[in-house]
């Protein structure tokens, strides 16, 4: 589809109750908008949002009721306020959850993430939240070149949502009207992957959006069958996990066009993102602000820490995000946009399983596989031959047989019906150096 239809019928014909896609687009003019601001302006409106979100955490949220003073938060305050409250890590939410949910706030649903270190975590958002996060990701996809209506690839998980056929027939008519094709990065043997660039030649996107590790897969795929894609128009938008300087260079010699890195979460959506310039990652300052804790975040990486400014029905302040980062020094990008940027993260790399039969399952796959555990507070699956795996649980209590039961039957599913798989609860799982944990990791070459 035209660009231009795409634009006029996605605003007009998929908006949900409430001008839910008119509201996502403002916000991410918004978006736009911010990122132009001076230092003063754009500071002076995240103290306002700031000072409104702690002013109401300390109403409504149990955990801040006696950390935060009852007298009412200005805006030249707020920053202060912020610095004396504790970092909060995945582990203290998910040991006390309800003291970090909002009373009386109404309109909120679940969330779940599995994350980049292999620790669930359930969560509550609202309409605001929801709308800030599906803009922030039309701000990250335009700084790679995308416009509203131009045709986009996901080689993504699949939308572990849509469970009726019902679903799956409304989720392909408003993909079909946002020109938006999904290609499922759990599953990639050659046939799957043949298929992806078959469908891919034809749909010609203009950016393709991708785990950065499934992108090297089927970029390496492509030329090592001497296949020359003509796709996608613009560009490469790279995110979920580390983006290394050898699968930029592979995917941009391959695909012949410039890859964007970008970083966000399930919790806040687009975090940071690269421009054109490639000279680090523009922070999403209109919806957030970003601590790095250490004592030289320039030259030192330190754990990431975001406080939300949206979320009311369950607020992120000071939330330690898991992975590690580095400030860009503070000299101005020649894109124009005044936003501070990070220089790098550390982490997020996920390792890719190669079954017996050649097929290959991306990390995230077990993530989504494990947003319905109720007690697992940690997992790692680990593959330890081609035929033999072990999925580890570090849980409060065991999970019900039955649960146990589908999370087998959908890893056979994926990695063999022969294959010996054991599930097994631990203490504790293992590190790395860097403070980070796979939470998959094959031991084939």
């Amino acid at each position: 589809m035209r660009p231009a239809l795409s634009s006029v019928l996605s605003r007009l014909l998929i908006d949900r109750s409430g001008g839910h896609r008119r509201l996502v687009l403002d916000a991410f003019a918004s978006a736009m908008r911010f990122e132009r601001f001076d230092d003063e302006e754009r500071r002076a409106r995240q103290d306002r949002s700031l000072a409104d979100l702690l002013n109401h955490a300390a109403r409504c949220v149990p955990f801040y009721k006696d950390r935060l003073s009852a007298a009412r938060i200005s805006p030249v305050e707020a920053r202060a306020a912020l610095r004396a409250l504790p970092v909060i890590s995945r582990a203290d939410v998910q040991t006390n959850p309800e003291s970090f949910f909002a009373q009386g706030v109404e309109g909120h649903r679940l969330d779940a993430t599995g994350g980049s270190t292999g620790t669930p975590l359930r969560f509550r958002v609202d309409a605001a939240t929801q709308r800030a996060r599906e803009a922030s990701l039309y701000w990250a996809d335009s700084l790679a070149g995308w416009r509203y209506g131009e045709r986009i690839a996901m080689l993504w998980g699949s939308d572990k949502d849509v469970k009726t056929s019902s679903q799956i027939a409304r989720a392909n008519l408003r993909w079909w009207l946002d020109n938006r094709r999904w290609y499922n990065a759990f599953n990639m043997g050659p046939a799957e992957m043949d298929r992806f660039h078959c469908e891919m030649t034809r749909f010609a996107p203009h950016i393709v959006v991708a785990y950065a590790g499934s992108m090297e897969v089927f970029a390496r795929y492509l030329e090592d069958r001497g296949i020359k894609p003509a796709y996608p128009l613009r560009s490469i938008i790279s995110s979920a996990e580390m983006l290394t300087p050898s699968a930029r260079e592979t995917i941009e010699r391959v695909f012949g066009r410039p890859v964007f890195n970008r970083y966000g979460n399930r919790e806040f959506g687009a975090v940071a993102a690269e421009c054109h310039e490639h000279n680090g990652l523009h922070l999403n300052e209109r919806d957030m602000i970003v601590e790095i804790d250490s004592p030289d975040p320039v030259n030192e990486p330190g754990r990431l820490i975001v406080t939300y400014l949206h979320n009311r029905a369950m607020p992120f302040i000071r939330y330690d995000t898991g992975d590690l980062a580095r400030f860009a020094p503070a000299t101005a990008c020649p894109c124009g946009r005044l936003t501070p940027r990070l220089a790098a993260l550390v982490g997020r790399a996920s390792d890719t399983i190669r079954t017996a039969t050649g097929k290959l399952i991306h990390g995230e796959f077990f993530t989504h596989l494990l947003y319905s555990a109720r007690h697992v507070r940690e997992f790692q699956f680990v593959q330890e031959t081609l035929n033999t795996y072990r999925l580890l649980l570090v849980a409060s209590e065991r999970e019900p047989p039955e649960r146990e039961a589908k999370w087998r039957a959908d890893i056979l599913e994926e990695v063999g019906a022969d294959a010996c798989l054991e599930i097994e609860y631990v203490d504790r799982i293992p590190v790395l150096p860097s403070g980070k944990r796979k939470f998959t990791l094959s031991k084939v070459t």
